[in-house]
């Protein structure tokens, strides 16, 4: 079978997020071959492919032109959100197969209008909520199929961010998330980043949110903006965008569940996510450095008591990919997609934007929201 071809929109010779997380599977696999990078000139597109000896790709500075190729399978977005719609619409409208990292668009109407566009032109999907895939959470879907907890019948999940973007200090690259006022997703990037991640792992293993209640806070008001080395650009910057959400509510599947996330570092590095699955029988505790599971961590455990016996076993996590941390989930869903396996598509992606909009609905009007999934 040929390689898949690819076009990457956003692959920076400085680095970046496409660079970390996806050319690490990329330049290692024989399932695809990257034929075009596309930035915002044609110079910083040829410095990329310089940089990461990509020499079967062609530079573009152009989205639309890239798109138009014949040469290209499946077009890659690792862009911010904000250019998500202007960049993927004309790839879809191509009949390319596109990948967009989460969120998919910046707004519920963009995000929408895009699925129903790729339903319509017949074109593949993947949206980057990687969580569904990591090894963490694979080991989980196998002990609740297994029976071991019984019913599932609640979950609560607890965690931090732990990431330079979302406590006291803000990466310069992200300081938007500090504004509540921008256009697109609710005003709210980084929650709507970092629920999205860490809420769709749950919705995956247990059913889609059918109900929710949110509180929502700024917790500090003022932070420094950095470098990614950690040197202070600027002191005391208002901030105004939320880093802290407890939600509540039930899931389609009948669990009930509790969720809290903060931004900032965790109390210990090794105290970043409690996430509780109580069962009829018996109940999971997966603990780990970070709420993060679509970045992953490299100390999570699981841990299933058995009520009757009263005895706890420690569980063995299924394999990863021999990558590097931030690459081995994008990795797993880029193998999935070659093989034909299900991924996370433009249709769950839609459903969480839907969700979002509950939550922040529900935080600022107050009260349960239904029927949050978009169903």
């Amino acid at each position: 079978m040929s390689p898949i071809r690819l076009g990457i929109i956003g692959l920076s010779a400085d680095g970046g997020w496409a660079a970390t997380a996806h050319l690490p599977y990329l330049q290692q696999s024989n399932k695809y071959t990257i034929r075009a990078i596309c930035n915002s000139s044609a110079e910083t597109s040829k410095r990329a492919i310089e940089q990461y000896g990509l020499k079967s790709a062609k530079a573009f500075d152009n989205a639309q032109t890239m798109c138009a190729s014949q040469n290209i399978d499946l077009v890659v977005c690792a862009v911010a959100v904000f250019s998500h719609y202007e960049l993927i619409k004309p790839a879809i409208q191509a009949g390319k197969d596109v990948y967009v990292e989460w969120p998919l668009c910046a707004t519920t109407a963009q995000a929408e209008e895009i699925q129903q566009l790729a339903r319509r032109k017949g074109v593949r999907t993947i949206v980057g909520l990687q969580g569904c895939v990591s090894h963490v959470q694979t080991t989980l879907e196998e002990i609740i199929k297994s029976g071991r907890i019984g019913i599932p019948l609640v979950t609560q999940i607890s965690g931090s961010a732990c990431t330079g973007e979302t406590g006291t200090r803000l990466v310069e690259r992200y300081q938007y998330f500090k504004d509540r006022d921008i256009e697109g997703v609710s005003g709210q990037v980084m929650l709507s980043i970092y629920v999205g991640h860490t809420f769709q792992p749950i919705a995956h293993l247990l059913g889609q949110p059918s109900q929710v209640s949110a509180q929502l806070k700024t917790t500090w008001p003022v932070v420094n903006i950095i470098t990614p080395d950690r040197k202070v650009l600027q002191r005391d910057v208002k901030k105004t965008a939320d880093d802290y959400a407890s939600l509540q509510g039930t899931l389609n599947s009948g669990v009930t569940y509790t969720y809290t996330i903060r931004g900032g570092d965790a109390f210990d590095e090794s105290e970043g996510l409690v996430w509780d699955i109580i069962g009829d029988k018996g109940e999971i505790r997966l603990t780990g450095g970070s709420i993060m599971l679509n970045l992953g961590a490299p100390d999570y455990k699981i841990r299933v008591k058995d009520y009757n016996s009263g005895r706890v076993e420690l569980a063995r996590l299924h394999d990863h990919l021999d990558l590097p941390l931030a690459a081995q989930n994008i990795g797993s869903l880029y193998e999935k997609f070659a093989d034909g396996k299900t991924v996370p598509a433009f249709e769950d992606a839609v459903g969480q934007h839907h969700f979002l909009d509950a939550m922040f609905l529900s935080a600022s009007k107050g009260g349960t929201q239904e029927k949050v999934s978009g169903d």
